[in-house]
């Protein structure tokens, strides 16, 4: 039976929202440092708890809107830099599923029918299949990642023009402007290469869990139509 615990992007943004106060907490002690030239003996443990307490009292609100600023197709852009068809599942069939030694291609193929080439093609397929597993451990985690490492990077960029704005309002000298410019872009590379595999990776774990079992409802004779957005949730 189909654990009936709820898995939507909702429920694991939610989840994750710690995370994203904590990377948030990070940034604010590390542009103490370097826009107020906070001395780091000066951040004795007393004061960083006090900090941290304040900022993450403060920050939840802020991290809610940064992250829902940019759609969920536009996110999957800065990830993935592609125009069209950002989203793994677009070449699940194609790429994914064939570089991942877990997948037999003729077990899957028996289970599911034949693979669709068109990119849009690929994409629905593969959320229709998705739809399927959603409670799966090994889904659900890597769902769980992709989304955050998403959030993040999307975030981060959104920093990198938004926090040297503001230091220049507050009369910060163009050195440490490019410092923090800087560092929220290195944020976002990394985040961003972390969430692209992370979310190659659902989309792998997605299919290595059909390759395994039949699953109910998997055969596009017995599949009922679905309606949903196509690609990752949003």
């Amino acid at each position: 039976m189909k654990d009936t615990q709820d898995y939507s992007s909702k429920t694991l943004k939610y989840r994750n929202l710690g995370w994203l106060v904590a990377t948030l907490v990070l940034d604010a002690l590390v542009l103490l440092v370097i826009a107020f030239h906070t001395a780091i003996e000066e951040l004795t443990p007393t004061t960083v708890m006090a900090i941290r307490a304040s900022l993450t009292a403060l920050l939840p609100i802020p991290a809610l809107i940064l992250s829902s600023l940019i759609s969920a197709d536009h996110k999957a852009i800065l990830v993935f830099w592609r125009l069209s068809h950002p989203l793994p599942g677009a070449r699940a069939f194609s790429i994914h599923a064939p570089a991942d030694t877990r997948i037999d291609l003729a077990a899957l193929r028996k289970n599911i029918g034949e693979f669709p080439t068109a990119a849009r093609d690929q994409n629905a397929k593969w959320y229709s299949l998705y739809k399927l597993v959603d409670s799966d451990p090994s889904v659900v985690d890597s769902h769980k990642n992709y989304l955050l490492f998403r959030d993040i990077a999307a975030m981060s960029l959104l920093l990198v023009p938004a926090v040297p704005l503001a230091m220049h309002f507050a009369d910060i000298d163009t050195a440490r402007m490019k410092v923090s410019a800087a560092l929220f872009f290195g944020q976002y590379l990394l985040t961003a290469f972390a969430a692209r595999t992370t979310g190659i990776r659902f989309v792998q774990n997605v299919l290595a869990v059909h390759a395994s079992r039949e699953v109910s409802g998997s055969k596009p004779q017995a599949r009922k139509a679905v309606s949903a957005q196509q690609g990752l949730d949003n």
